[in-house]
């Protein structure tokens, strides 16, 4: 989850923090040096990180630090195991939503996104079964 307010990125931003290539950063394991902020999701195949946090890293200024556990802003972006928690459906409905426009996917650094807020209410409000109809040619 990237919290409402918070700037993501992924490691051409840390790059561009240190004036650095994507290929520099994953060549120098950026990520690994100690004190080094965490990603937003442990274990993601392609891991994105808090802006703010990367720049006081770099600066060597103290990071700054958010509240945990305040996961019900309607903004936050989930990426699509933790919408198919919240939806309580797998992350094939997920993507099939996305794919016939029941839900809007933010990309976020390449990777696919959705606002908690549209996920609450598709909760709230499901819809009928099966496909949407397509719109009728003219």
């Amino acid at each position: 989850m990237i919290p409402a307010g918070r700037t993501a990125i992924d490691t051409g931003g840390i790059g561009e923090i240190y004036g650095l290539t994507r290929k520099q950063v994953q060549n120098r394991r950026l990520w690994e040096l100690p004190g080094a902020p965490k990603p937003f999701k442990e274990g993601a195949r392609r891991p994105l990180y808090d802006r703010a946090q990367w720049e006081a890293f770099a600066a060597g200024r103290e990071l700054p630090v958010w509240r945990v556990g305040t996961r019900t802003d309607p903004l936050d972006l989930l990426d699509q195991d933790e919408a198919a928690e919240v939806l309580d459906v797998g992350t094939s409905t997920v993507r099939a939503y996305a794919t016939e426009g029941r839900l809007t996917r933010v990309d976020v650094c390449g990777v696919t996104h959705f606002r908690r807020r549209e996920l609450v209410h598709r909760k709230e409000n499901p819809g009928e079964p099966g496909r949407p109809p397509r719109p009728r040619e003219k």
